[in-house]
């Protein structure tokens, strides 16, 4: 009797705990508030399916109308215009600014060299597609260069021509060479730019599409899962498929991509472990599942365009989708206006956003002016969401951050306003 009733004592001061800890404003360090299963236990239909298979291709399809930066590559023509690829690479609004290299001012000869590297004067009036699949985590550059160029001298972890990342075995079309012929301009699924040349595998259609639409696969539904190929650890992060070759007791067969000597890609036969945190196709697309996905990331290093093996605040929600099947844009702006419910909230006060928000599905999306936070569920109706943040202000002061952090939204911004003051809009992708 005893022990029955100092266990419910201490449950609860446990479950009251849990709110007066959360309630301080700002990040929240309560070890309870950081697990997916505090979250997902307080949403009772979070495991109800929002989306089946098939209405996950559909909502990619609506994905793909909305928005320009994610073409269906499974149709992509096997030509397309010299002048209008010209215009893509030709952007080179970067260049305008000051710009510090090694923490020395870039002069206008080193950006010139730059430009000339784009090599846009040997573009055809037609060009040939080509067809390559990434062999390692790849970044995603602005300009054919893997040197990092920042506005500050002494900065080291914003660098402005880092677009985003790829993870290996994605399928990419290739479009164009670099001057050096060291970099290739690609299109990907949700973005397009530079690319190392080694981190490419060139292969003939056919076998593109085993990689570009497969039929079995694994998709890592940890943050990372690293997987020795050759003499090298390889990083799959969240998201990406591997594809499935044999499934065995203990362990699954996939079929890693490798580059050969000559540039061609080479499959692999690796094993994975089912231990791994791996899942034979896509998640099922509900709450719970984006949820969980999300916080596989907390306390995760802040990584701008995907750089330390890690996520910024847009690439979070992305990779966390896309364990269910659903490809969203790259960029925050472009989450922002491309299909799903969305809910305006700016020009709404406070209490009105805050009652809004409460009454939407967690894993829905939260947008301002260069940010996106991912709702989770509110404590004592205070909203809480997990995102990649870099910084935040009080008292006008910049608190560096640099990590992926759960909160509420009263952290304030460079203008003073608080986050919740600053949102613009939410989406739900259904």
């Amino acid at each position: 009797m005893l022990y029955r009733l100092l266990s419910t004592l201490l449950l609860s001061i446990f479950l009251l705990a849990v709110p007066m800890a959360a309630s301080a404003a700002g990040i929240t360090n309560y070890p309870q508030l950081l697990t997916a299963d505090y979250w997902t236990a307080k949403n009772p239909t979070g495991d109800k399916l929002i989306l089946t298979s098939d209405g996950v291709t559909a909502f990619n399809t609506k994905v793909r109308n909305a928005s320009r930066s994610v073409p269906s590559l499974l149709i992509y023509p096997g030509t397309v215009s010299g002048d209008a690829l010209k215009t893509r690479i030709m952007n080179y609004q970067v260049l305008e600014d000051d710009l510090y290299l090694h923490g020395n001012k870039v002069s206008e000869h080193y950006k010139d060299i730059l430009r000339k590297q784009t090599n846009v004067s040997a573009i055809p009036n037609r060009v040939n597609v080509r067809y390559a699949v990434t062999v390692r985590r790849t970044p995603v550059r602005n300009l054919p260069t893997g040197e990092g160029l920042y506005y500050y001298a002494g900065e080291r972890n914003f660098d402005v021509l880092q677009e985003t990342s790829l993870d290996p075995g994605e399928s990419v079309i290739v479009l164009h060479e670099s001057a050096n012929k060291y970099f290739y301009y690609v299109q990907s699924v949700n973005y397009s730019g530079w690319v190392s040349k080694f981190n490419l595998g060139f292969t003939d259609r056919k076998t593109w599409l085993q990689y570009a639409d497969p039929k079995e696969f694994l998709v890592v539904t940890g943050a990372n899962v690293s997987l020795k190929t050759g003499a090298e650890q390889v990083v799959y992060q969240q998201g990406s498929r591997m594809l499935l070759d044999s499934e065995q007791a203990a362990t699954y067969t996939v079929e890693a991509p490798t580059r050969a000597t000559n540039g061609n890609l080479r499959k692999e036969k690796l094993l994975v472990p089912k231990t791994a945190q791996v899942h034979k196709g896509y998640l099922p697309y509900t709450a719970n599942n984006i949820v969980r996905s999300a916080l596989e990331f907390i306390n995760m290093p802040y990584g701008w365009g995907g750089q330390k093996n890690s996520v910024d605040c847009s690439s979070l929600v992305f990779n966390a989708y896309r364990t269910v099947g659903v490809v969203l844009p790259r960029d925050a702006d472009e989450q922002e206006n491309t299909a799903g419910t969305k809910t305006l909230l700016q020009g709404l006060g406070d209490s009105a956003k805050t009652a809004t928000i409460k009454e939407l599905t967690p894993g829905a999306c939260l947008y301002m002016d260069g940010h996106v936070v991912m709702y989770l569920g509110d404590i004592n109706g205070v909203p809480y969401a997990i995102h990649s943040l870099g910084s935040c202000f009080v008292n006008g002061q910049r608190h560096v951050v640099m990590k992926v952090v759960v909160s509420d939204l009263s952290l304030q911004r460079l203008n003073g306003e608080t986050f919740l003051a600053e949102l613009n809009s939410a989406m739900e992708f259904k």
